[in-house]
């Protein structure tokens, strides 16, 4: 709360004790007044035949500040002032009737009150008193208020600013800690305070953004590492049998066959690691893919499967779909991708002769799509492995097969991308099976 805010309510309050006060005190002199007079006015009843007696006993009942008349069909029988203006006297004409008012003169209040006698008619009795004292007492009211608020608005202020200071105090530890924070070096992190509170929560939460990009940054660094050092091989050959064109390739035509063979084969691999590198960091920054476009699995599937087959013609390839027709939230594009993946490291992996299985089921509102070769297998520490970036089970593996190492990183980034799961079970020597779920459409 801004202290504008404060001194406006503080005012309000102010205004509102004071007409509350002023009122009370008011009406509870008004009172005492009036009972006073109504006593008067029984004794002058009492002896209204005796006007000389009145101006005996009047004095008795005056106070400082006070002026009392006891008016008589027009004419004034009997008066006391001590310290009353006559400029605030009722006419003396006017009519016999109860009145009851607090006026100002002169910046004083006074009080006039007159009530007639019902034993004598024609007769009245007037009590005009100063409330000076009154005022007195509540311009002293008012002082204290100022003084007392001004007291409050001093401690609450001092209490607001240590109260924010200890408040903040966490905040400015957390900023002092982001702004040491070396992009280099993100290994830092906030001491979370044992508490329940909003700091705490907001710690927590800063450390586990801060885990994120840590491991974000460490991904990144570890990708370009080994796409360097992948990218190594290929230009060392290219640059190797230029080297080897340069000295021999004038005079030897079968050298340069080889070379361009080579510098050929190298490119094509060089190339298809780009696409793989571009595909890759694609899926990166779409993240979850909210699905725009359907379509059958089983019918993908199917066409996948046939094309294959026309490539992979030393292999059977056995399709089973699924009873019924399955919708996914998937683009064709990326399952015929995923599809292209999984068969071509299938067949990549697996003996002549031997037998790939593509089956489509579903299990538990899910679409499951499995694919399994008869190949050669993984080891089982390997395993955990496979969907890492340029991740190969075996040196051997890497110089027999040519491939990016790559395939099933970008199979796994484009299941997770549409919401589904992807596991990888293998015996070494025996058989490979690959289980991908995705959601369908209901």
């Amino acid at each position: 709360m801004s202290v504008s805010m404060l001194l406006a309510i503080l005012a309000l309050f102010h205004v509102f004790v004071y007409k509350l006060s002023e009122g009370m005190i008011l009406k509870t002199e008004q009172g005492v007044l009036r009972n006073k007079l109504d006593i008067l006015a029984q004794i002058a009843g009492a002896d209204s035949k005796e006007t000389q007696s009145a101006r005996t006993w009047l004095p008795a009942f005056a106070e400082a500040g006070q002026a009392i008349r006891l008016v008589k069909n027009g004419r004034v029988e009997a008066q006391i002032n001590k310290g009353i203006h006559s400029s605030l006297f009722l006419p003396t004409r006017q009519p016999s009737a109860t009145v009851s008012r607090v006026v100002k003169h002169q910046g004083k209040r006074f009080s006039v009150l007159a009530v007639p006698i019902h034993t004598d008619k024609g007769t009245r009795i007037e009590l005009y008193t100063d409330f000076t004292s009154v005022q007195r007492y509540l311009d002293t009211l008012l002082t204290a208020l100022m003084i007392g608020s001004s007291i409050l608005l001093l401690v609450v202020s001092a209490g607001g600013y240590l109260m924010s200071a200890i408040a903040l105090n966490p905040v400015r530890r957390i900023s002092q800690t982001v702004k040491k924070l070396d992009p280099s070096h993100l290994d830092s992190r906030l001491i979370v305070p044992d508490t329940r509170d909003e700091i705490a929560e907001m710690s927590r939460t800063f450390n586990q953004l801060l885990d994120r990009i840590y491991e974000s940054v460490e991904r990144q660094r570890q990708f370009v590492a080994d796409a360097s050092h992948e990218l190594r091989t290929p230009v060392s050959v290219i640059r190797g049998y230029t080297n080897l064109l340069r000295r021999w390739g004038k005079e030897d035509p079968q050298v340069i066959k080889e070379a361009l063979e080579a510098i050929d084969q190298e490119a094509a691999r060089m190339e298809r690691m780009t696409a793989h590198l571009l595909m890759l960091a694609r899926f990166e920054d779409l993240g979850t893919i909210r699905g725009s476009e359907w379509v059958e699995l089983n019918e993908v599937c199917g066409q996948r499967v046939r094309h294959w087959r026309n490539l992979l013609s030393d292999r059977r390839l056995i399709f089973t779909p699924f009873s019924q027709p399955l919708q996914i939230p998937v683009a064709r594009s990326d399952l015929e991708k995923l599809l292209d993946i999984l068969l071509d490291n299938a067949g990549k992996y697996s003996r002549r002769n031997s037998t790939i299985t593509v089956t489509v089921t579903s299990v538990m509102g899910e679409a499951k799509l499995v694919v399994e070769d008869t190949g050669e297998g993984i080891p089982r520490e390997a395993i955990p492995h496979v969907f890492e970036r340029f991740y190969r089970a075996s040196q051997a593996r890497v110089k027999e097969k040519s491939g990016s190492g790559l395939g099933l990183a970008i199979a796994r980034q484009i299941v997770e991308a549409y919401g589904g799961r992807i596991t990888l079970d293998s015996r070494e020597g025996e058989w490979t099976r690959v289980e991908v779920i995705l959601p369908i459409s209901h």
